[in-house]
């Protein structure tokens, strides 16, 4: 009988999770906690079984001891781990399920420290009555799954592996969701449990009746955490505005800085709201994720896939914090091997983008060559609803990896970028990162800096006037008619040459064809249109204007 098992661990939810935010705040803390579950997962898989070998994310139990700086400022560990554990069958499930109430019981411990925290002056009968009903959220909402699965010394590791998933699959499939009676309000940033209280609601209570009921307990918090509705500075750590009314698990995310700052040192943790990020008006979310993952995991052999989760490491550590936040003077909020996510200003997000792009095919800083990535990038307004934002460049991330050209074959590798004025005007372009052998971010680049310098934008508006309506009238996707499109972009790039500039006939000629393989690579000739306005808002000094 085997005393070798191939473990996978998860815990999430992962999406809702970190989605529930109504400022960056939320947002940051979401990708933290997580991070930081399972990084203390990984610490007792280590204490549990002294020959555990975690092959998958790869975090050394010297790492666990001696965390960096860096280490612990960023949320870098997925949601799942991968290891080889050795022992009989009910040692190894013994230890897995140990594992599970600790995880469990270190996520309450958290959000009782929250409560503590927000509501100091509680008496005793109070917290208990609130720590109950955090514990009864914590245990509906928290989703820990396991499985090991036998590893023979004669056993391929993908193989064993692939068996694993497939169990952890079907196991995820058959969720055993937890019902939790609600009678008060819903919580201000999930939307989905019941926000604490302690006031017990009738059945005959009106909406004014509960809501007062609620508002007696948040009026009691502290003053650390109390905050107008509305005021324009939302940079005080942990604050919580008046009307908003939290459930046990969103309040851990808005008290987490204060809890990790303690563990870590007052200095390690700082994240800005939007007002902070870049110059002007407005910002940039971007969220990348790496192209085919499960071919670069494909392996036979565990050295194989350890030497994977080692680069994986190295790009998520090292490399994407210094291309963010060094070189482009961003905010990190999550580096999990190959998924990114940050807040960028404006004029840097496109170089942050191509940087990473590059350095996740490169054979010293990512994956090596063939690996490709796909990215989403929201550029909004600093009020826009921060929920949609998020929403939007999930979404955009999403059409990047749906990319595909017929007429190259290409697939996924792919810039998807969206602007979201402050009127409300949504404007989406989705291109892939190569076009003619040139990086797109190039090709985007030289245009911004010809609407910069040479060019009036003026050109844009004529031209959306004149072959808009054809899109409409013929119901196609494109301008059929390459020729007449050739010689419209190319009269009217000559007549918007502005005064004082010259560019020569050849110039005007190679700009057209710039745009013409861009109209090319885009999915239709809409998506071509928005991506000239979102040309005309880069050409913006620092993103002001709109």
């Amino acid at each position: 009988m085997t005393n070798r098992y191939v473990v996978i661990f998860t815990v999430g939810p992962v999406q809702s999770f970190i989605a529930s935010a109504r400022k960056t705040e939320d947002f940051w803390s979401g990708s933290y906690i997580l991070s930081y579950l399972v990084k203390e997962a990984i610490k007792r898989l280590y204490q549990v079984n002294a020959n555990c070998e975690v092959v998958y994310p790869l975090v050394t139990k010297e790492e666990l001891r001696s965390p960096s700086l860096r280490d612990a400022r960023i949320a870098s560990i997925p949601n799942r781990v991968t290891a080889v554990m050795e022992g009989t069958e009910a040692e190894v499930g013994g230890w897995l399920r140990e594992v599970e109430h600790d995880v469990r019981q270190l996520f309450l411990d958290f959000c009782f420290q929250a409560l503590q925290r927000v509501f100091p002056r509680l008496n005793d009968e109070e917290r208990e009555q609130l720590e109950e009903m955090i514990e009864q959220q914590v245990q509906s909402f928290l989703e820990v799954y396991w499985v090991a699965e036998p590893y023979g010394s004669s056993d391929s590791f993908r193989a064993v592996r692939e068996r694993a998933e497939r169990r952890l699959g079907a196991l995820k499939n058959e969720k055993h969701y937890i019902p939790v009676s609600q009678s008060g309000l819903v919580c201000s940033v999930c939307k989905e449990r019941e926000a604490l209280r302690l006031a017990k609601v009738e059945e005959a209570d009106h909406f004014g009746d509960i809501k007062r009921k609620t508002l007696h307990l948040w009026k009691q918090r502290a003053a650390k955490f109390q905050g107008a509705e509305g005021e324009e500075d939302d940079r005080r750590s942990g604050r919580i505005k008046d009307n908003e009314f939290l459930c046990g698990i969103c309040l851990g995310k808005r008290v987490a800085r204060d809890y990790f700052s303690t563990l870590f040192g007052a200095s390690v943790l700082s994240f800005p709201s939007v007002l902070e990020i870049g110059a002007g008006d407005y910002y940039a979310v971007l969220m990348m994720d790496g192209d085919n993952m499960g071919k670069w995991f494909s392996g036979e052999r565990k050295e194989e896939y350890s030497e994977t989760s080692q680069k994986l490491a190295r790009f998520a550590k090292e490399v994407v914090p210094q291309i963010v936040e060094e070189q482009c003077h961003g905010k990190l909020v999550y580096a999990g091997g190959d998924d990114v996510l940050a807040f960028l200003p404006t004029e840097t997000v496109l170089k942050a983008a191509e940087e990473l792009r590059l350095a996740f095919g490169d054979e010293r800083k990512g994956l090596g060559h063939g690996a490709t990535a796909s990215f989403g990038v929201v550029i909004a307004h600093k009020k826009s609803p921060f929920h949609l934002v998020l929403n939007a460049v999930r979404a955009l991330e999403k059409k990047a990896k749906q990319y595909s050209n017929d007429k190259t074959g290409q697939q996924k590798d792919a810039l998807a970028l969206a602007l979201h004025t402050r009127s409300g005007e949504i404007s989406e372009a989705v291109l892939p990162w190569m076009i003619g052998g040139e990086k797109v971010s190039q090709l985007l680049d030289q245009w911004i800096k010809l609407l910069k310098t040479s060019l009036s934008p003026n050109f844009i508006f004529h031209f959306a006037s004149a072959f808009a309506p054809l899109l409409y009238e013929r119901h196609c996707l494109k301008w059929e008619n390459g020729d007449m499109l050739a010689t419209e972009l190319r009269r009217l790039l000559k007549r918007s040459v502005k005064e004082g500039s010259h560019l020569s006939v050849q110039e005007i000629a190679h700009h057209t064809q710039v745009l013409l393989s861009l109209h090319e690579a885009v999915r239709s000739g809409y998506d071509f249109l928005y991506l000239l306005k979102i040309l005309t808002f880069f050409k913006r000094s620092e993103g002001n204007g709109q």
